[in-house]
C-alpha cells in the first residue's frame, strides 16, 4: 500500500466533502488550522502533493501559534512521511518536541536524522543543522557529541575537543555518560603522541569522573615533558597531578590544561583574606596585644602573597586565557576578595563561551558589594547580548528579578516572576514567589 493509499484509508472523505467545499471552509476561516489540515489531507489523497503539503505546513504553524504544539507535531510527522528529506521540517519537529519537554523523543529524531546517508549535501551543512538543533536541546550533550564525530573524521582534533568540552558539563549534569568515553577515546587514538591534544583529553577524563584514565594520560604528558628536558614545567605538572591523586576535584572548574589547573591550585591553596574588626567609635584604642600583632603580621604576609600571585597571573596568563581568569574569579569570590573577583570576571567576559556565566557571577559579586545598579546593568547587558538558549535567558531573568526584589522594586520583580511562572511553573522557587504575590 502506497503513501497516498494509506492516507485514503486513515482519512476517508466525509459525504459531500470536495475540494471546493473544503477550500470555501478555509476561505471563511483562514486562521482555523483544522480546516487547513483537512484540505491538505484531501489534496494529498488526490495526488496534489505540493499544495497539500503547503496546507499542512500552514496548519502546523497555526497549531503552534495557538499553543497546540502537540497537534503541530502530529501534522509535521505526516508531512515528513511524505517529504522525509526536508531539513526545515525535520529541524522544526525536533524544536517542537524539545519545546514540549519531550527531550528524549527529540534526541531520537536527531540521532535518526544524523544517521541517514545522503541527507546532507556536505558535512558543513550537517554541522549547521546540529548547531541549530543544539539551541533547542540546550541541556543535551548529543548535538556537540555528533559535531565532535564529524570534526574528528575531518582530523580537526582541536575543534573536536572544544565540542567535547561543551558536552562534558552536560554529560556530568545529566549523568548521560554513555557515548562520551568512546568518543574521547577515539580522539585520543587519532592524536597519536600530540601533547596538545592529549593534555585536554586527560582533563576531560577527570571532568566526567574517570580519574584512573585521566591520571594515566596526564602522567604520560609529564613523562614526555621530562624527556624534553623541561624540568621546571614537569615539576609544576607533578604538583597538579599529585593534587588530583590526593582527591582534588576539578570537575566544577573549566580546566583543560596543566597551566589552568596550576593557577586554580594556587588560589585554592592561598590563605583566605580576613579583615580586622573596626575599632568601636568613642573608645580609645588599646595597644595591640601580642596576638593582634601576630595577626597583623600574618595579614601582611597574606597581602604580600596575594600581590605576588596577581603579578604572576598578569605575567603568565595576561589576557590570553579567559578560562583561567574565570576560575581565578571563582576562587577570589570564595575567599571574599570581591574587587579582585569582579576584575577576573570582567576579563572572562571577553570570551563568548564564558560571557553568560561570567556575567552572572559578576552581577552576584557586585550585589555582594552592595552595588545593585552595577549588578543589574551587567545582567541587562547579558540579556541583550544576542540570541540566547531558553534556559540561559530564564536564568538571567530570574537572577534579575531576585536582585530587583532585594532592593524593593517588587513591581518589576513580580512582572518577571509571573512571566517565568507561565512558561516554567516548576522553575526554582518561582511558584512560591508567585503564590506570595497572589495572597
Amino acid at each position: 500500500m502506497g503513501f497516498l493509499d494509506s492516507f485514503k484509508k486513515l482519512f476517508p472523505p466525509k459525504e459531500g466533502e470536495t475540494r471546493t467545499s473544503l477550500s470555501k471552509r478555509v476561505q471563511s476561516a483562514p486562521q482555523d488550522p483544522q480546516a487547513r489540515q483537512k484540505l491538505g489531507i484531501f489534496l494529498l489523497r488526490q495526488g496534489e502533493v505540493v499544495e497539500g503539503l503547503d496546507q499542512l505546513a500552514r496548519a502546523a504553524v497555526m497549531y503552534e501559534k495557538d499553543g497546540f504544539a502537540g497537534k503541530a507535531v502530529a501534522v509535521l510527522r505526516h508531512i515528513i512521511k511524505h517529504d522525509p528529506g526536508n531539513l526545515e521540517f525535520l529541524r522544526w519537529l525536533i524544536r517542537l518536541l524539545a519545546q514540549e519537554g519531550l527531550a528524549a523523543d527529540a534526541e531520537r529524531e536527531l540521532e535518526n536524522v544524523i544517521g541517514r546517508q545522503g541527507l546532507f549535501p556536505s558535512d558543513d551543512q550537517k554541522v549547521e543543522f546540529l548547531r541549530q538543533a543544539g539551541e533547542s536541546l540546550s541541556k543535551s550533550p548529543f548535538p556537540s557529541l555528533f559535531i565532535a564525530d564529524i570534526l574528528r573524521s575531518q582530523r580537526k582534533l582541536h575543534e573536536a575537543i572544544n565540542e567535547l568540552k561543551k558536552a562534558a558539563g552536560l554529560v556530568v549534569s545529566s549523568r548521560m555518560i554513555s557515548g562520551f568515553p568512546e568518543r574521547l577515546a577515539a580522539v585520543i587514538a587519532a592524536a597519536g603522541d600530540d601533547p596538545e591534544i592529549l593534555e585536554p583529553c586527560g582533563f576531560l577524563w577527570l571532568k566526567i569522573g574517570k580519574p584512573a584514565e585521566g591520571e594515566s594520560l596526564l602522567a604520560k604528558i609529564v613523562e614526555k615533558t621530562l624527556e624534553r628536558g623541561n624540568l621546571k614545567e614537569a615539576r609544576e605538572m607533578e604538583r597538579v597531578l599529585d593534587a588530583v591523586r590526593g582527591g582534588w576535584d576539578t570537575t566544577t572548574l573549566e580546566v583543560l590544561s596543566f597551566a589552568d589547573a596550576s593557577a586554580a591550585l594556587d588560589w585554592k591553596d592561598a590563605p583566605p583574606a580576613e579583615k580586622p574588626a573596626s575599632p568601636v567609635a568613642g573608645k580609645a584604642e588599646k595597644p595591640p596585644s601580642a596576638e593582634e600583632t601576630a595577626y597583623r603580621e600574618e595579614e601582611s604576609i597574606v597581602k604580600d602573597a596575594l600581590s605576588k600571585l596577581q603579578a604572576k597571573v598578569e605575567e603568565e596568563i595576561g589576557e590570553t586565557d579567559p578560562a583561567a581568569r574565570y576560575n581565578l574569579g571563582i576562587a577570589y569570590k570564595e575567599m571574599g576578595l570581591l574587587d579582585e573577583a569582579a576584575g577576573e570576571f570582567q576579563h572572562a567576559r571577553l570570551k563568548p563561551e564564558f560571557f553568560i556565566g561570567a556575567s552572572s557571577l559578576l552581577a552576584d559579586t557586585y550585589a555582594e558589594k552592595g552595588d545593585f545598579p552595577a549588578a543589574l546593568t551587567v545582567l541587562d547587558e547579558a540579556l541583550l547580548s544576542g540570541p540566547l538558549a531558553e534556559d540561559e535567558m530564564r536564568n538571567l531573568r530570574y537572577h534579575k528579578a531576585v536582585l530587583l526584589s532585594k532592593i524593593g522594586r517588587e513591581n518589576e520583580a513580580k512582572e518577571i516572576f509571573l512571566s517565568i511562572h507561565e512558561e516554567a511553573p516548576d522553575y526554582m522557587d518561582v511558584a512560591a514567589r508567585v503564590e506570595k504575590y497572589r495572597r
